[in-house]
């Protein structure tokens, strides 16, 4: 089936090739490209002009919108059957889209996810995150899969109606708990990407992304109680 690998960049001109590539030199060729410029304003654009014309490759330049307004403008663009994303100042392994499509060998799976590795700003792994086995070891979903790199069913990402646009940051924890309501999640211990941890991460922002979280769960909590009580 066809992939649709959509790539997320504001001002990651510095590691946007090597996301890039990463994405054209897969062993799993049947994939579209969308790449999504957020209104950067380094070397970015200059940097794409060289994919414009390549065949399965979209360039969108927009004005600075924001990450989950970028993803929903993705989704709605996708024509793959499975959709994934993957941010511009990190970078996939050869074979991760080959062994995330492998795994949806269910129906009702509709979001496959792996580990990681972590590497510095140079390129050097670092460590390697890893999920819980969701299907041998834990019942309790508390720990999201990361909110790029993981393969969605298009058609199930569009029917809970993509990424809430009230959210600057988490959108993959807010998605996550919407999600794994209504289908079967699954994850594969096997680093499928390399994460970079940098001065700019999102991982940085540490009081900006906690308190993201807890508005996230509080939010999720009231309508659970609505829920019950109705």
């Amino acid at each position: 089936p066809l992939v649709t690998v959509y790539i997320t960049n504001h001002n990651y001109g510095k590691y946007l090739l090597e996301s890039i590539e990463s994405v054209l030199n897969q062993s799993y060729q049947n994939i579209e490209l969308i790449i999504i410029d957020d209104g950067s304003n380094d070397n970015s654009r200059t940097l794409l002009k060289k994919y414009e014309r390549k065949k399965n490759i979209r360039i969108i330049f927009q004005k600075n919108r924001g990450l989950t307004i970028s993803n929903n403008i993705a989704i709605k663009q996708a024509n793959g059957f499975y959709i994934i994303r993957v941010d511009a100042d990190d970078y996939l392994d050869k074979n991760a889209i080959k062994i995330l499509v492998n795994e949806f060998d269910d129906n009702e799976i509709g979001m496959v996810f792996g580990d990681w590795y972590v590497i510095n700003d140079q390129g050097e792994v670092i460590g390697i995150e890893k999920r819980h086995d969701f299907q041998n070891e834990v019942t309790m979903y508390d720990q999201p899969a990361h909110g790029a790199f993981t393969m969605f069913r298009t058609d199930y990402i569009r029917e809970i109606g993509g990424y809430n646009e009230n959210l600057f940051m988490q959108d993959g924890y807010e998605l996550w708990f919407r999600f794994i309501q209504k289908y079967k999640v699954k994850n594969i211990n096997i680093p499928i990407f390399y994460y970079r941890k940098h001065g700019n991460s999102l991982t940085n922002k540490n009081e900006k992304l906690l308190a993201t979280r807890s508005k996230i769960l509080r939010d999720f909590s009231k309508r659970n109680k609505k829920k019950e009580t109705s």
